[in-house]
C-alpha cells in the first residue's frame, strides 16, 4: 500500500484558536486541527462542484 503523503500549511493563531474551540465545543468526535480542516475543505470544494 502506498504511503499517504501530507503538505504542511501555515495558519493565523488566531484561527487556529477558533479551530482548538471548535475541537471543544463541536460535539462531533475530531481529534485534531487536521482532522477539522480537512474536512472543512472537502466540504467546500463538494459544495463548489
Amino acid at each position: 500500500m502506498a504511503r499517504a503523503k501530507y503538505q504542511h500549511i501555515s495558519l493565523h493563531e488566531d484561527l487556529i484558536t477558533m479551530v482548538d474551540e471548535y475541537i471543544k465545543h463541536s460535539g462531533k468526535g475530531y481529534r485534531s486541527r487536521a482532522e477539522v480542516i480537512s474536512d472543512a475543505i472537502r466540504k467546500m470544494i463538494d459544495k463548489k462542484g
